[in-house]
């Protein structure tokens, strides 16, 4: 019997939650933070203390036997955040690698001004020439849902992001995933890497695949996601939790 506890700043999780309800049977925690949202922007201290209150409170109030941070932000950009009941979610590189010799890689400002995405390429001894692509306006288009409202626009913006792109693509955001369907209508031509399926295997390896097949899904304020989460299909309740991640 498995408990692993995600969270991010809003409505990038669910796209590890999906991962891991495909793989296995365990109880899952969704916290979404949206009291929080964006992490993306956030000075490296103020992250720190939002991703370690927020740690802290999901152990505190449900034990579980995992706890995953859903965002490629403060895993890059904290330094000892991982631990045996702590995982982040890291860009696929290593998939890039793979495929070819260069990738574009689309992350939020922070991680693009701090160089983290090459420095953890180097720590993983890649030959890869990195390209990388502040898209925190795409980030935004994904949290606000209006990727399903007005999908046209969309697809211009992403059209115009994706203009120099050549190869592979690596989606350095867990928000990025729910535009792939149109990247992918845009540029068929490029190779567009999802974190999730990567890091839900990770988790499954470390916590296990048993459980009840639970899903519990909380939010901590700030702007409702809700409605969104409910025509993306996530059909449980979701309740209202504050765990001392936020001070808005």
């Amino acid at each position: 019997m498995a408990t692993i506890a995600v969270f991010d700043s809003g409505l990038g999780s669910l796209g590890v939650v999906r991962a891991l309800r495909r793989i296995s049977r365990c109880d899952i925690i969704y916290y979404a933070d949206t009291a929080s949202h964006p992490y993306g922007t956030k000075p490296v201290a103020e992250l720190r203390r939002i991703i370690s209150d927020t740690v802290r409170g999901l152990r505190e109030r449900f034990a579980p036997d995992l706890v995953v941070v859903g965002s490629n932000t403060p895993t890059l950009l904290l330094d000892s955040m991982e631990d045996q009941a702590t995982m982040g979610v890291w860009p696929p590189l290593r998939e890039a690698a793979r495929i070819g010799r260069s990738a574009t890689v689309l992350a939020t400002r922070s991680v693009v001004e701090s160089g983290a995405v090459r420095r953890y390429a180097a720590s993983l001894g890649l030959d890869l020439h990195i390209r990388e692509v502040d898209a925190s306006v795409l980030v935004g288009l994904a949290e606000t849902g209006a990727f399903l409202d007005d999908p046209e626009e969309c697809r211009g913006m992403i059209r115009d992001m994706l203009r120099d792109v050549r190869g592979t693509c690596v989606l350095s955001s867990t928000h990025l995933p729910f535009l792939k369907d149109i990247m992918e209508s845009v540029r068929p031509d490029v190779v567009f890497l999802d974190p999730a399926d990567t890091v839900a295997g990770r988790a499954v390896s470390a916590a296990g695949a048993g459980g009840g097949g639970t899903l519990r899904v909380y939010t901590s304020g700030g702007h409702d996601i809700g409605p969104l989460l409910h025509r993306l299909g996530v059909r449980q309740n979701i309740s209202r939790l504050s765990l001392g991640g936020s001070r808005g």
